[in-house]
């Protein structure tokens, strides 16, 4: 009695919604002469994919997080805000199962962000290269709970994120 190794995503090919919750780790970056370091902080987002078959798929994706954020000059003067980001960009998807219930995943893509540095008076939107690594668990043909480690070329204090979500296939 062999066990296929097929995911019940090897069998989707559809649309799918995934809201998602957000861990930001914050990052230190350059700003002029000052220097803003970032928090971890966190958010919300959503993925809205098409699935071609089991091993690739596109999506739209979105997201909004806050953390705060301290600059430092180069006197040495710290001022400490509260920073907004949105994000939104298209990704490339694919994905491997590995067992009936688990499959690999890994995104590119491009992504632009929004920053929104509040009374240190800073904003901004920059573009670029976005990509991501995680594992799926399929529970039925229809839900599946994703983990995911993301990051990106875009030099902002928002910095890498986890992120969490819950997968709705139609």
């Amino acid at each position: 009695n062999a066990q296929s190794h097929t995911s019940q995503l090897a069998t989707h090919a559809g649309v799918y919604i995934e809201p998602k919750i957000i861990y930001t780790m914050g990052e230190e970056v350059s700003h002029g002469t000052s220097t803003l370091d970032g928090d971890a902080g966190y958010g919300i987002g959503f993925d809205l994919g098409y699935s071609f078959n089991g091993y690739f798929a596109l999506e739209l994706d979105g997201t909004y997080s806050a953390s705060d954020v301290t600059e430092t000059d180069n006197l040495g003067v710290t001022e400490e805000g509260s920073a907004t980001f949105y994000t939104y960009g298209v990704n490339s998807v694919f994905t491997y199962p590995v067992t009936e219930h688990f499959i690999l995943l890994g995104k590119i893509g491009y992504g632009y962000e929004y920053e929104d540095l509040g009374n240190l008076d800073i904003k901004g939107t920059e573009g670029g290269v976005t990509w991501a690594a995680g594992i799926e668990y399929s529970f039925n043909p229809h839900v599946e709970v994703s983990l995911e480690y993301e990051g990106a070329d875009i030099e902002s204090t928002r910095g890498d994120n986890i992120q969490l979500g819950l997968i709705y296939k139609f």
